[in-house]
């Protein structure tokens, strides 16, 4: 076994390194797989960089999971569930759903329950 084998991984960078080790990959391989140059997986397993989120779909496909821990309690929560695997940006997912995106920003922080014109669209959406 490699001696940077992460046994139980904790960043991203290690889930990354990991999965590439149990597929016998290189890096130039999942940097096709996800659409990055190799330079990008370097650095995101060294935890030199760490992945745009517009990256992180194509990355929790590559692992067939999510590593991202969430506690998904609060719609912030959820819509930052909901970002995070489809890799949105709070301006894409401001735009899916029709409201600006600081609203998105402040529901995420749980610095602002939604009133009820946001909330609505927020609440339609998540269902």
């Amino acid at each position: 076994m490699n001696i940077n084998y992460p046994a139980n991984p904790k960043t991203i960078g290690e889930h990354l390194r990991k999965r590439r080790y149990d597929l016998k990959l290189t890096q130039a391989q999942v940097a096709k797989i996800i659409g990055v140059t190799e330079d990008s997986i370097t650095y995101w397993e060294n935890e030199r960089y760490f992945p745009q989120i517009q990256y992180y779909k194509k990355i929790i496909d590559f692992l067939g999971y999510n590593p991202f821990e969430f506690e998904i309690k609060t719609c912030g929560d959820k819509l930052k569930h909901y970002r995070y695997i489809n890799g949105l940006t709070q301006r894409d997912l401001g735009k899916l759903i029709g409201i600006d995106p600081s609203t998105i920003a402040a529901l995420e922080n749980n610095i602002y329950e939604p009133k009820r014109g946001p909330k609505d669209k927020v609440v339609r959406f998540l269902k």
